[in-house]
């Protein structure tokens, strides 16, 4: 079994200066945050104001005293482009408070393009997707709230999954694309290899989004977060595949195990045991 590694730990990952558009996160932010509103209103529409109320509640507490009473420059355009969002502005605005303390960025900062620290940019998306699911356990129930927010999740990625986007004719052309230096992950340190026709496995032995989430105490609404949807999106590359995986950073396991499964090929969905993670070799070590 040929095994070949991407990637390289290091140690100042989330600690190095990193380039981002802050309005273009932003947008991010909002539009998945938009959609899981609009998702708990239309299938609970007798607890979304309690929702709601929590989610307010939460923010002010997150948000400290001085961001308060801020009024972010573009809140009114992100809040315009999301609807659930601007008919209620008040959580808009303190959501977008938090989100600019995470970034640590001035209150009335015009958004654009900026310098982060990278782990402040990897938990401007995990910090407020971990905080909405939180509330709406603490709304309906944590069984119902991780059912619904697996529906949640699953529809977010089918809806904005853009046709346009580039795809694979096979798992083989995914595993010579993600092997190729040009293209690897730097930072991302990751074991693949082929099982035969139609099935590339590969491990993942570091998560830059786990990593950044350490003062997040619930492993399991971070994998809901962080790996979940992972499922879904495994279809950007093909309709055809399918993602399998059982062993996850996120909830405590020293890796990712994936595998990707072309079901043109072969409709044989079973996920080899830990004893083949643990002995994946790389041949370029």
């Amino acid at each position: 079994m040929q095994c070949i590694r991407t990637g390289e730990f290091k140690e100042d990952v989330l600690e190095r200066l990193v380039e981002i558009n802050s309005l273009e996160v932003a947008r991010g932010r909002f539009k998945r945050m938009n959609f899981l509103l609009g998702f708990v209103r239309d299938r609970y529409p007798e607890v979304f104001p309690k929702y709601l109320d929590n989610l307010l509640a939460k923010y002010r507490d997150l948000v400290e005293d001085k961001r308060r009473k801020a009024n972010p420059a573009s809140l009114d355009d992100l809040a315009s482009k999301n609807l659930v969002m601007d008919e209620h502005i008040e959580l808009a605005r303190i959501a977008l408070n938090y989100l600019l303390q995470i970034l640590q960025l001035p209150a009335e900062a015009n958004l654009g393009e900026t310098t982060v620290v990278n782990k402040s940019y990897y938990q401007s998306w995990s910090h407020l997707c971990y905080h909405n699911l939180l509330v709406l356990t603490e709304t309906i129930g944590r069984a119902e709230a991780i059912a619904l927010y697996k529906r949640f999740v699953t529809s977010y990625y089918h809806e904005k999954r853009d046709p346009e986007r580039e795809t694979y004719d096979s798992v083989e052309a995914l595993f010579a694309k993600r092997t190729s230096p040009q293209t690897a992950l730097p930072d991302w340190v990751m074991v693949h290899t082929m099982l035969g026709d139609g099935k590339y496995a590969y491990r993942m032995d570091n998560c830059i989004f786990i990593q950044a989430q350490e003062d997040l105490p619930d492993s399991e609404l971070k994998y809901y977060i962080s790996c979940y949807g992972d499922y879904e999106k495994a279809k950007d590359f093909n309709d055809s595949f399918i993602m399998t995986m059982e062993h996850t950073i996120a909830k405590g396991d020293p890796y990712c195990s994936r595998l990707f499964h072309d079901t043109r090929v072969d409709w044989d969905l079973r996920h080899p045991p830990k004893s083949f993670w643990d002995s994946m070799k790389p041949e370029n070590e």
